[in-house]
């Protein structure tokens, strides 16, 4: 599960762009950019792959890092021709009791890696023709996506990533469950609105990766976990790998634990429900195995989990989120290509665990990296990030330069602006006052220039982009591309780069949510309520410094005080919400702040409902002799209400289900 810590440190991206709090199983993707390709064109120097130079090269990151990074611990292990090369520990896997991370049995959760797992069990069914990739998935479930499109969900949408859902959160990951939730309930209970049509928009889906795994469940007759035992484990040679939860007793003891920071105590296992998207537990050592697997065209240690031909076939691109982007969505592998040479992997994240396996598939060479803490929270992305990058500029150079980039810049009819945000998101539910935060602005520079201030370097600095074709740019001081859509107005309607997997793509806002004016209206709107509720006690000790009486009686009374315990509870709701999208991710995922969601919807009604003693108080100040400024003051409380009425409405903050 990835990318935004099933891969999310919150949500998924949508709420990693929007809180900065990283992509997950849990945290998709995390925002940290994939680097594809060198930042400089120097000579090309060739270095031997040996356990020795890889060795210095590791060490000479990773001690560093992790504790700049505020992490506990890690495993790095590397595969060369069939064979683990290298495959050491990092740190503590303990750190009350100082244990170290052993890369032979220490096991770590790699998050949405898991997937490939899932993958790999639906491929053993098209292998054993149950399962045909181009059907409506509908036929293989005991109950039924519904038909918001014409064309039905197939599998190859799912590994695509092309199946249209918007994203998921409620139940995501549970920290010291019992036991994760009935895989079928959960599913057919918690269907996700469908917002765009299959095949044509990448948005990273949970939810659809916990649906393969159900039909893999239900068309071999074997629980989930057992299966990937019984199909994948188990020939790959992996004895120290599950994807039972919790884990058996015969494996709990080699269990990492988990943690916020180095710093913090230890937290509670972490069951992710929707297993298939990202329950797997693995030690470093096993996933080597796994890799060479996948690198032999699926011959395990103890036995083949596929066909030559079926992984080629998972290889090969299915799909690119915009025309000529160089990174593809292979079935369920996603490219991560650098120096001209083809990397398919996967990363992910859980709310504590941080891990990314990257494959040079025609070098027979494999890595995997995973770290038991969330750390600083920016530290887990960049760190796997420049470590397969520096493996990839070391072992495997570019071939040769990159082209020089032409010093004029593509002309375009209409300026280059506007606000974006990601596919990979939550637009039914409560979740969507997210997407209020996790925008971006696409801009011209004074040097002719592009920036979008979500794409940032290390430096969290936005990245330069100069056009070099149309739709096609380069960052300035590499070769790394983004790539847009222009409609036939000359606008950029949709934007991406190959700094990121093909799992999403940047589509423009729609005006009615734009931040440019949504956020400053947020803004008024609280401080209005905010004031209209201060007010009642500071005019009260006004007229008891005073000894004055109200000046209201009767009805205009009754209303005046409705209108204020509506405010508060306008500020109630509004202020609590964000709080909660903000701060209570992990309990949000959980699903145990069901009755705070309930408070706040009702107090969201009781602040819809302001309104009409608000207008019936301006109505009576405009035709009653009033001062000018109670008469816009009980306007401007009225237009307060109606601000309250369109957001709750418009982000579904109050609705009778609380699935999202």
């Amino acid at each position: 599960m990835k990318h935004y810590k099933p891969c999310w440190r919150l949500l998924a991206l949508s709420l990693a762009l929007a809180l900065q709090v990283g992509p997950a199983l849990g945290q998709v993707p995390d925002t940290t950019p994939v680097i594809t390709s060198p930042a400089e064109n120097t000579a090309v120097t060739t270095h031997p792959l040996t356990a020795a130079d890889v060795e210095t090269l590791v060490d000479g990151l990773l001690p560093y890092a992790l504790k700049r990074g505020d992490i506990a611990g890690a495993v790095v292990t590397i595969v060369k021709d069939g064979q683990i090369l290298f495959n050491k520990g990092y740190g503590v896997s303990d750190r009350e009791t100082g244990k170290p991370v052993d890369p032979e049995t220490t096991m770590f959760r790699p998050g949405s890696v898991s997937k490939l797992f899932t993958w790999i069990a639906v491929m053993q069914q098209v292998e054993a023709g149950r399962l045909d990739l181009d059907a409506d998935v509908n036929q293989y479930l005991d109950f039924k996506i519904p038909a918001t499109f014409d064309e039905p969900i197939t599998m190859r949408h799912i590994m695509t990533h092309t199946a249209g859902f918007e994203e998921t959160v409620k139940h995501l990951i549970v920290l010291g469950g019992d036991a994760p939730a009935d895989l079928g309930k959960l599913l057919a209970g918690n269907i996700p609105a469908r917002i765009f049509k299959p095949g044509v928009t990448a948005a990273y889906s949970n939810y659809a990766t916990a649906l393969a795994g159900y039909i893999v469940q239900r068309l071999s007759g074997e629980p989930y976990a057992d299966y990937i035992t019984r199909h994948i484990l188990t020939p790959a040679g992996m004895p120290h790998s599950t994807m039972v939860q919790p884990l058996p007793p015969a494996l709990a003891p080699f269990m990492s634990k988990g943690y916020e920071s180095s710093r913090d105590p230890a937290r509670p296992f972490e069951i992710t429900n929707p297993a298939p998207a990202g329950a797997l537990a693995a030690s470093g050592a096993d996933m080597g195995r796994f890799m060479i697997a996948v690198l032999n065209g699926g011959q395990g240690q103890n036995g083949r989990i596929l066909k030559p031909e079926t992984f080629a076939e998972m290889h090969k691109p299915q799909h690119r989120p915009l025309p000529g982007q160089k990174l593809a969505m292979g079935l369920g592998f996603y490219e991560q290509n650098r120096n001209g040479y083809r990397i398919m992997g996967h990363g992910g994240d859980t709310v504590l665990f941080h891990s990314d396996l990257a494959l040079w598939l025609d070098e027979g060479v494999g890595l995997f990296i995973s770290m038991n803490s969330t750390g600083d929270g920016t530290s887990p992305g960049p760190i796997r990030d420049q470590l397969r990058a520096l493996i990839a500029d070391r072992y495997f150079p570019a071939r040769e330069p990159a082209p020089e980039p032409p010093t004029e810049t593509v002309k375009r009819a209409v300026p280059v602006s506007g606000t974006f945000y990601t596919s990979r998101r939550v637009d039914s539910t409560l979740v969507s006052l997210t997407n209020l935060f996790g925008q971006g602005d696409l801009v011209t520079n004074s040097d002719g220039t592009v920036s979008f201030t979500l794409f940032r370097d290390y430096a969290r600095l936005p990245k330069r982009w100069r056009e070099v074709a149309p739709d096609r740019w380069q960052e300035v001081g590499t070769d790394s591309l983004m790539h847009t859509r222009t409609d036939a107005s000359g606008r950029v309607t949709a934007i991406t780069t190959d700094d990121y997997p093909a799992i999403f793509v940047f589509e423009r806002v729609p005006a009615s949510i734009n931040k440019a004016w949504s956020l400053p209206a947020l803004g008024v709107t609280l401080f209005l309520a905010l004031f209209t509720v201060l007010w009642w006690p500071v005019a009260a000790l006004v007229r008891r410094h005073y000894r004055q009486p109200h000046p209201l009686s009767g009805r205009p009374l009754l209303a005046d005080r409705l209108v204020r315990v509506a405010s508060l509870m306008a500020l109630v709701s509004l202020g609590g919400m964000i709080g909660v999208m903000a701060l209570a991710i992990t309990p949000l995922m959980e699903g145990t702040i069901l009755w705070l969601l309930r408070l706040l919807q009702l107090a969201g009604v009781l602040a819809v409902l302001g309104l009409v003693p608000a207008v019936w108080q301006a109505w009576h100040l405009w035709r009653q002799p009033a001062g000018l400024w109670a008469r816009i003051r009980a306007s401007l409380v009225v237009v307060m209400f109606l601000a309250v009425l369109w957001f709750i409405a418009t982000f579904h903050l109050v609705s009778f289900s609380l699935n999202y």
